[in-house]
């Protein structure tokens, strides 16, 4: 995937490096090249164009490529939606969906596994740490 364009089409040759390595979170559309095709990938836009700046990877496999997701993710049918870190989903989204819903799912997951500092537990030494985004 080429990190200069907004979305890209996910080949077989290196989506496995994407899913795997840590390369930060990945929304993945798995979709078909059907009628509804171009409606998909300009909605891809369109949530890539708003979430420019989160730092989210975003591409698209077709049906190429299903069967491989299928296997290892257990997609059953298609738009599915994947946000992946490490190769680890955190969340998917099944069938057609809107702009500002697929844009919801996305923050939700960001928010839900967004990394977090631990350190010790001030008032306790010797008790475990503490996440540093939870409160007292």
């Amino acid at each position: 995937m080429m990190r200069d364009t907004l979305i890209t089409r996910l080949q077989p040759d290196t989506v496995a490096g994407y899913l795997d390595d840590d390369t930060g979170t990945l929304l993945i559309a798995c979709i078909r090249k059907d009628r509804d095709f171009h409606t998909n990938l300009n909605r891809l836009g369109e949530v890539a164009s708003l979430l420019r700046e989160n730092g989210i990877t975003i591409g698209y496999v077709l049906d190429d490529m299903l069967p491989y997701f299928s296997d290892r993710f257990g997609i059953a049918g298609t738009p599915t939606y994947l946000m992946i870190r490490s190769g680890i989903i955190l969340g998917t989204l099944l069938g057609r969906t809107t702009v500002p819903a697929l844009v919801r799912f996305i923050r939700e997951m960001e928010s839900e596994y967004r990394p977090c500092a631990v350190t010790a537990n001030p008032g306790n030494p010797s008790a475990a740490p503490v996440r540093a985004d939870k409160k007292g």
